[in-house]
């Protein structure tokens, strides 16, 4: 006979739905499973036998009702879970049948024994990549977690051009395979910061420079700043506000096949002009303005409505 709370040793409501209960039971499966814990091996079994009964009462809608109604359950033959005394290893999943094979596949990324070879489950990591990064490239240390076999701390190398949501595989990094199953895949799935005045569309970069009245009328030699570094660059005569000047090959660097082969190639940098004026001004440089708007007379908007 039982006398236990189930609802405390899963965590979980008396109102619990099914998915909540399973959820709660891989989570904690995942968290005492002996195998995971060599060094306490004995308290972690009963551990986990404690949480294998408590399951297997709640999943089953005939055992709940007769724990809720009467907060013991009788263990019969066949029944799942792991009586006081019975002295089942951890190991022997019979009692359950394949419903707990099911949720230990979910749980450990691989099926239950009685399936033979089975390649290892595939790992999802997500990796904040800040904008230089994923421009040009980087390598990265990070330490993945497995359902199967230890953590592992590695060196992985970002390859130049990727953005929000690309996935970089590393092969055989996944979790391990079983009885001689090959592992799975590692996939790293990629968010890049955004830059403070850099912007990426495709695999062109622009960036806003701000210039004056008169570099932008009369031209100018100016320094603007690149993934690479700062150059400089003419801004012609005459320069409108809003208008693009091209550094080729300045920008993402990215990898292109061409002809089977795979090559290194860059977007390009624009240099967005936005006409800086000045928000005072005394009164003799409004006058010069007035004679040179007086001498010089245009209209900016004729012709466009």
């Amino acid at each position: 006979m039982a006398n236990k709370d189930y609802y405390e040793i899963l965590g979980v409501a008396k109102n619990a739905s099914e998915e909540e209960i399973k959820k709660a039971y891989r989570n904690l499966a995942r968290k005492y499973h002996p195998d995971l814990h060599p060094d306490r091996k004995a308290e972690m079994e009963a551990k986990f036998k404690e949480i294998n009964e408590a399951y297997s009462v709640l999943i089953d809608p005939k055992k709940r009702s007769d724990y809720d109604l009467t907060g013991r359950v009788t263990f019969e033959p066949g029944m799942g879970g792991y009586p006081q005394g019975a002295g089942f290893p951890y190991e022997d999943f019979g009692g359950f049948g394949g419903g707990f094979e099911d949720i230990f596949s979910e749980v450990f990324g691989r099926p239950g024994r009685r399936r033979g070879i089975q390649r290892g489950s595939d790992i999802e990591y997500h990796l904040e990549v800040d904008f230089m990064h994923a421009v040009k490239g980087t390598e990265v240390r990070i330490t993945v977690a497995r359902r199967t076999g230890p953590a592992e701390t590695m060196t992985v190398k970002i390859p130049p051009g990727i953005k929000t949501g690309s996935r970089v595989r590393v092969a055989g990094k996944g979790d391990l395979g079983y009885d001689g199953g090959p592992n799975g895949d590692l996939f790293i799935i990629t968010g890049v910061a955004p830059h403070r005045y850099f912007k990426r569309v495709d695999n062109d970069i622009y960036v806003d420079v701000p210039v004056t009245v008169k570099e932008a009328a009369l031209g100018s030699e100016i320094e603007v700043p690149t993934i690479d570094g700062s150059t400089r660059i003419k801004i012609p005569a005459g320069t409108q506000g809003g208008q693009k000047l091209r550094l080729k090959g300045k920008g993402v660097y990215y990898a292109e096949e061409a002809y089977g082969v795979l090559e290194s190639r860059r977007g390009d940098e624009y240099i967005v002009i936005n006409i800086n004026v000045p928000k005072k001004l005394d009164e003799q440089s409004k006058r010069l303005l007035e004679e040179f708007s007086a001498i010089n007379p245009y209209e900016p908007r004729k012709g466009l409505w």
